[in-house]
């Protein structure tokens, strides 16, 4: 078994969902830590360039489209944070109360039909206090952010059940509440109380002790994905 660790950064921002990918480390380690063995190594620094990144939203009706205002472009960050650096934006109003907004890339130069161990860290800039109330949830507690590796692209599809509602694929390919589970690396509340308002700070959440497993196509290629899947309405 193989090791790889996913790395990024990236802002959320209360209400709109807005967020920023600053950058993203994708390497692998050996099976010891005394004794590493590189499996893979892809570094993305988002100031300058996209590197490939492509956005996609699922969980919500069909033809609700414009209504929840699904955004993703690719802009300089927000005050306070360096405004001469770029990054990856989404942005969604959550009428399905279930939006997953979600970044994806094939990487490659893996060994080919081999299995590996994917542990991502995901750092973010988040507004967010904790403990406040919102409609469905929580504005902060009920954002979780998600990640996962997949064999197969990550993509949006109509539910044979509800051809009126898009789901993600590679969720409910097995039992979708399992795999949403497993996919939680944390939320986007930060450590500040409701009460001081909101104003940015770095968190950092990951899935170490519950590392993804994925196998290679023939190619050595595998598909990586994150974002968020929000429980909050307003």
């Amino acid at each position: 078994m193989q090791y790889l660790k996913l790395k990024v950064f990236y802002n959320l921002k209360a209400k709109t969902l807005v967020c920023i990918l600053l950058a993203c480390l994708f390497h692998g380690c050996g099976t010891t830590e005394t004794d590493p063995e590189i499996a893979g190594e892809y570094e993305f620094n988002f100031r300058e360039s996209e590197h490939g990144w492509e956005a996609f939203f699922t969980d919500y009706n069909v033809g609700w489209g414009d209504d929840m205002e699904l955004t993703s472009d690719y802009r300089s960050l927000p005050e306070p944070l360096n405004t001469e650096d770029n990054g990856h934006y989404l942005s969604a109003v959550n009428l399905s109360d279930d939006v997953k907004m979600l970044l994806r890339r094939e990487v490659e130069g893996l060994e080919p039909n081999t299995a590996y161990q994917v542990n991502f860290t995901v750092g973010f800039a988040t507004n967010v206090p904790s403990g406040c109330a919102g409609i469905g949830g929580a504005p902060g507690e009920a954002v979780n952010v998600i990640a996962d590796a997949s064999e197969i692209m990550p993509e949006a599809f109509l539910d044979a059940e509800n051809e009126n509602y898009f789901r993600l694929n590679v969720q409910h390919r097995g039992g979708p509440q399992e795999w949403y589970q497993n996919a939680i690396l944390g939320d986007i509340a930060n450590s500040r109380e409701c009460e001081a308002g909101y104003e940015y700070e770095i968190k950092e959440v990951n899935s170490e002790g519950n590392p993804d497993e994925v196998t290679t196509n023939e190619e050595g290629r595998v598909w990586l994905f994150f974002g968020t899947r929000s429980g909050f309405e307003g």
